[in-house]
């Protein structure tokens, strides 16, 4: 009898490190199933981004001429700086009717004078 259970003993033995095996490989492969979903979800946003990317390229060639970076910054600086330069002389232009004004406000009121 000692020899059939020691049978028995390995016979079980072998069919737990098959269940393990088999577990394991179950959970492989659910890992590598998520993996594939993962990888196709990447790939179709990469197709998206890429498109995208293209569109924005046309657009940018469209509207400034140009779809280099370091090209499009330096036309942004160049319009920063005509803003700038815009919005100075239109503050001095404000400026200059406020004195007109004030000018006209404190000169003296001579008699006939209607208003």
């Amino acid at each position: 009898m000692k020899k059939s259970k020691s049978v028995e003993a390995a016979a079980e033995d072998v069919s737990l490190r098959d269940k393990a095996v088999q577990e394991k490989l179950e959970g492989l492969k659910k890992e590598y199933r998520e993996l594939d979903t993962r990888r196709i979800q990447t790939e179709t946003n990469i197709k998206n981004l890429e498109k995208e990317l293209q569109r924005l390229r046309e657009q940018a060639e469209k509207n400034y001429g140009s779809s280099d970076l370091e090209e499009l910054k330096r036309l942004l600086e160049e319009r920063r700086r005509e803003n700038e330069r815009l919005v100075h002389e239109y503050e001095e232009h404000i400026r200059g009717i406020k004195d007109r004004l004030a000018a006209i406000d404190n000169q003296p009121v001579k008699e006939g004078d209607e208003y």
